[in-house]
C-alpha cells in the first residue's frame, strides 16, 4: 500500500485590476468591509502542488493530495456570510487535473468573486470531468481584499471509504492492562491511506458494555475512557485499555459517513470454572442417596479467575438439565457456594448440572445422581 505524499499548496491567486502587490493571508487580514453593488467580480486561480513522493510512516502532513486525483470541482457558495451576490455568474468550476510524473503543479481557473469575505466548496474526484469517486474536499473561507495581490492556502480533507485496525494488545482475565495505542488507518476511495485531517469523523465503537473501569473501554488523545470515540485526523492517539473483567470478545468498529465499517476484535484469554468439591474418577459429582438426613444433599464451590475473585466478585450461575426434575433441586440460582438437594419422591437417575460464568463464556458440567439399593433376603 503506497502512502502518498499529502502535499498540497493550494494557493489562490486573484489578479485585481489596478491593484498593487502584497499578500495577506486569512488569518492575518483586517476586518472586511462589504464593498457596495459597483464592486466588480474578478478571476481567482487555484495552484495544486503534489510532491509525488511517498511518504515516511510516522509523517503527519497536515493536506490532502493523492496521484489518483483527476478532476476539481470549484464552487463560490457564500459571501460575507450570506448569499452570493445575484447575477454572479460562473460560481462553479470543473477542471481536469493532471498529478503523474511529479513532483509538479496545476493551476486552474476557479469561480469569479468579489473582493470580501468569499467561501468556496472544493471537490476532487478520480476521474476527469468531475465525475467518479470523491477524494478529498474543502469548504475555506478566504479574505478577499482589494487593491491587494491576495494569497492563501486551503487545505484537502481526504474523504473516508475503508479502514483497517492494527493488531490489539492481548489480554488475560484476571489480569489489566492501561491504555495501550493501536493504530486505525484510514483509507481513501482508491485505498490511499488519509494523512492529514477527515473530511467526515470516524467514530471507533467498542461492543464490550460490562464496565468501563473492569471491560475493555475506548480513549482518544489521552482523554475519559468511552464505548466509543471520534476521531477527526490520523494524528489521533487510539488506545484500549483492560481491567481483567472475563469478557465476551469484544468487537471495535472504526465508522463514517458512505464508509464501509472496519473491525478487529479483542479477546482475552479466559480462565476456566475451578469446582470445589466432591470428585469421581477425578469428576465432579455429587452423588445423593437417601431422601433426608445423610446422602440427600451435597455441596460444593465454583470460582473462576477475573470473575469471582476481587475486584471483579461476579457470580456463578447454574442450572440442571430437564432430567433432573426427579432427582434433584438446586440453589442458589447464582453464587459461588452451592446446594444440591433430593428431590421430593426421587427417581433413580442421572443428570446434569451446567455452571457458567456469562453467556458465550466459560462453562462447567457436574453429574448428579441418585442411588437406591434394594437388597432381597432370603
Amino acid at each position: 500500500m503506497k502512502r502518498y505524499a499529502r502535499i498540497i499548496a493550494s494557493t489562490l491567486a486573484l489578479a485585481l485590476v489596478g491593484c498593487g502587490g502584497g499578500a495577506s493571508a486569512p488569518s492575518a487580514a483586517p476586518p472586511v468591509t462589504p464593498p457596495g453593488p459597483q464592486a466588480a467580480a474578478v478571476p481567482t486561480n487555484f495552484t495544486f502542488t503534489y510532491s509525488g513522493k511517498s511518504t515516511a510512516s510516522g509523517a503527519r502532513a497536515p493536506k490532502y493530495l493523492t496521484a489518483n486525483v483527476k478532476s476539481v470541482t470549484i464552487a463560490f457558495t457564500a459571501y460575507n456570510g450570506g448569499p452570493i451576490p445575484s447575477g454572479s455568474t460562473n460560481t462553479t468550476v470543473t477542471s481536469n487535473l493532471t498529478l503523474t510524473g511529479c513532483p509538479c503543479t496545476a493551476t486552474v481557473a476557479g469561480p469569479s468573486v468579489p473582493p470580501g469575505s468569499d467561501t468556496f466548496s472544493l471537490t476532487t474526484y478520480d476521474a476527469n470531468g468531475g465525475s467518479g469517486n470523491v477524494v478529498s474536499t474543502a469548504s475555506p473561507t478566504l479574505v478577499i481584499q482589494a487593491g491587494q495581490a491576495n494569497s492563501n492556502t486551503i487545505v484537502l480533507d481526504g474523504v473516508p471509504h475503508a479502514f483497517l485496525i492494527g493488531a490489539l494488545p492481548s489480554g488475560t482475565a484476571g489480569s489489566s492492562f492501561a491504555a495501550t495505542p493501536f493504530t486505525l488507518t484510514v483509507q481513501d476511495v482508491d485505498g490511499n491511506t488519509i494523512l492529514g485531517t477527515y473530511a467526515n469523523p470516524v467514530t471507533i465503537t467498542d461492543s464490550d458494555t460490562s464496565s468501563l473501569t473492569q471491560g475493555s473501554a475506548l480513549s482518544v488523545n489521552g482523554g475519559a475512557a468511552a464505548r466509543s470515540v471520534t476521531s477527526t485526523a490520523s494524528g489521533d492517539l487510539l488506545t484500549l485499555a483492560y481491567g481483567g473483567l472475563a469478557i465476551a470478545p469484544a468487537t471495535l468498529t472504526a465508522s463514517a459517513a458512505g464508509a464501509t465499517n472496519g473491525t478487529a476484535t479483542f479477546t482475552p484469554a479466559l480462565s476456566p470454572i475451578v469446582y470445589s468439591g466432591p470428585l469421581v474418577a477425578s469428576l465432579p459429582e455429587i452423588d445423593l442417596y437417601a431422601t433426608s438426613g445423610t446422602g440427600s444433599t451435597g455441596t460444593f464451590t465454583a470460582s473462576e479467575t477475573g470473575w469471582t475473585n476481587a475486584p471483579y466478585n461476579r457470580s456463578i450461575t447454574q442450572s440442571l438439565a430437564a432430567g433432573c426434575s426427579s432427582i434433584a433441586t438446586a440453589s442458589p440460582a447464582s453464587g459461588t457456594s452451592f446446594t444440591d438437594t433430593v428431590a421430593a419422591s426421587p427417581s433413580a437417575g442421572t443428570c446434569t448440572q451446567t455452571l457458567s460464568d456469562f453467556i458465550g463464556g466459560q462453562t462447567k458440567t457436574v453429574t448428579v445422581t441418585y442411588t437406591t439399593s434394594g437388597i432381597g433376603v432370603q
